[in-house]
């Protein structure tokens, strides 16, 4: 060792000469070669574990933190400081792995929140999300990428969504849905549209509707009617059907439907609106009965379908829906043609 102000320090030509004076030393055999080998192997096991069960960790702490968001069916997210925000809508309820981003910083999104201009919507494939924009109804069904860019107007990049305006002769707001292949209006109506990578699909179940292909060709739809604008602008009408499977998503999540002491006539044609088929009723004793029955309960938490069971289990009627896009009410016992 040699001093250096005060500090000691090796050489390195000192180092070479020890090296030199130690001579050549005999090579380790085999057992000892592998004795070695299996002990640095050992050390690197444990470290590689460790280190893996700590990425294990992170991951298992990331996945509990999602986890408990999709459980709770949403989470909102809030974005940076920015302008005064602009309501555009409110959060009615949610389902499965639903994702709402906000352009404004007002804490957790929850059911009753209002939403504001700039806020994103992100479903996965078990996601459903109903919302309120103004007077409008607006379900967002699964795997939907969905701005709510300013009020009354939204883009859709991919994914589903219905739009209730209400029932015919009451007033609504409007409704603007722009698409990567083209815009969507609402003339007082229910319709949906489903947007893929290469193309879009409006079905109007009620109601009117205006769509117009980026080139700004258009066409008027009613009842019954439907059209898909493909990549390039070709658009091509088709007729389609108000109820059945394509419609089945948005029962999935509906506007609560409060049946307490309110007649039968009104949840019948609750019903009928929301899936799309026509009532029938057999026989003036039928809306007899129908106009003098009120209900009482919930309904909360049902599908259509299911609320509609056990409704009509509680009344001197029953129904069927043998007969396409028909719901059949007559008196219980009564012939399925009778007066």
């Amino acid at each position: 060792m040699r001093s250096n102000g005060d500090k000691d320090r090796v050489e390195p030509d000192d180092i070479a000469r020890l090296i030199a004076a130690a001579g050549r030393r005999p090579a380790p055999d085999g057992a000892a070669r592998a004795s070695v080998r299996a002990a640095v192997e050992q050390v690197w096991r444990q470290e590689t574990g460790r280190r893996r069960a700590r990425r294990a960790f992170r991951w298992a702490a990331a996945a509990a933190v999602v986890a408990t968001a999709v459980g709770l069916g949403w989470f909102g997210l809030r974005g940076g400081p920015g302008e005064a925000p602009i309501p555009v809508g409110t959060l009615v309820a949610a389902r499965g792995a639903v994702h709402l981003t906000s352009a404004s910083d007002r804490g957790p999104i929850v059911a009753g929140s209002r939403l504001d201009a700039g806020t994103t919507v992100r479903t996965g494939a078990s996601g459903y999300l109903l919302l309120t924009a103004s007077s409008i109804d607006l379900r967002v069904g699964p795997g939907t990428v969905l701005d709510l860019e300013r009020p009354g107007h939204v883009q859709l990049t991919h994914g589903r969504i219905y739009v209730d305006s209400g029932p015919e002769g009451v007033a609504h707001d409007a409704l603007v849905v722009d698409t990567p292949f083209g815009r969507v209006s609402h003339l007082g109506t229910q319709f949906q549209v489903v947007v893929h990578s290469s193309s879009m699909w409006v079905s109007v179940r009620s109601g009117r509707v205006n769509v117009k292909e980026r080139s700004g060709r258009g066409e008027t739809l009613e009842r019954g009617q439907g059209a898909a604008v493909y990549r390039g602008g070709a658009m091509e009408r088709m007729a389609i059907s108000p109820y059945g499977r394509s419609w089945a998503w948005v029962n999935t999540l509906t506007p609560d439907f409060p049946i307490d002491g309110r007649p039968l006539s009104e949840f019948l044609a609750w019903y009928a609106r929301e899936t799309g088929r026509t009532l029938e009723l057999q026989g003036s004793a039928t809306q007899a009965a129908i106009d003098q029955t009120r209900l009482s309960g919930s309904i909360a938490g049902l599908t259509p379908t299911e609320a509609l069971a056990a409704v009509m289990a509680t009344t001197s009627l029953q129904y069927d829906m043998k007969s396409p896009g028909e719901l059949r009410i007559r008196l219980r016992g009564a012939p399925a043609n009778g007066n």
